[in-house]
């Protein structure tokens, strides 16, 4: 899968076991310095989390996460060390009961774009054919 166009993931991305019954906050406690917006980054040791609520594979007793490791992340980067990689939205790890954990929710703050070029080329001659007395003489 291409690693174009994902989202890291920061701490506190909202998370869901698809066995479980609640979603689940990533807790980022491998120690670095790497932050995204104000978050640390989480990277492939961070495997912390709350409970999922119950867990079906246990006949809905209480979820007790038993992760594997992370897939899907992004390793042509590594963040302090060899082998510590971000993750990414599309990543992905395993609970040794048989679940599988996925980002619903990275925490990224989406940043808004400007305009496609056609569009601001749109939206100024829109603006000065409303405004005739923005025209140069000439085009008159």
């Amino acid at each position: 899968m291409s690693q174009v166009g994902q989202e890291l993931v920061c701490n506190g991305a909202i998370c869901r076991c698809d066995k479980g019954t609640l979603p689940s906050q990533l807790q980022v406690v491998s120690p670095h310095n790497s932050y995204l917006q104000g978050k640390l980054v989480a990277t492939t040791l961070d495997k912390t989390f709350l409970p999922f609520g119950t867990c079906a594979l246990k006949n809905n007793t209480p979820c007790t996460p038993a992760l594997l490791l992370w897939e899907d992340v992004f390793d042509l980067v590594e963040v302090n060390q060899p082998g510590r990689h971000p993750l990414l939205e599309k990543s992905t790890i395993r609970c040794a009961i048989g679940g599988q954990v996925s980002i619903l929710n990275t925490l990224q703050i989406a940043i808004p774009a400007l305009p496609a070029p056609p569009r601001v080329e749109g939206v100024r001659t829109a603006f000065l054919s409303l405004c005739p007395l923005l025209l140069n003489e000439e085009e008159e």
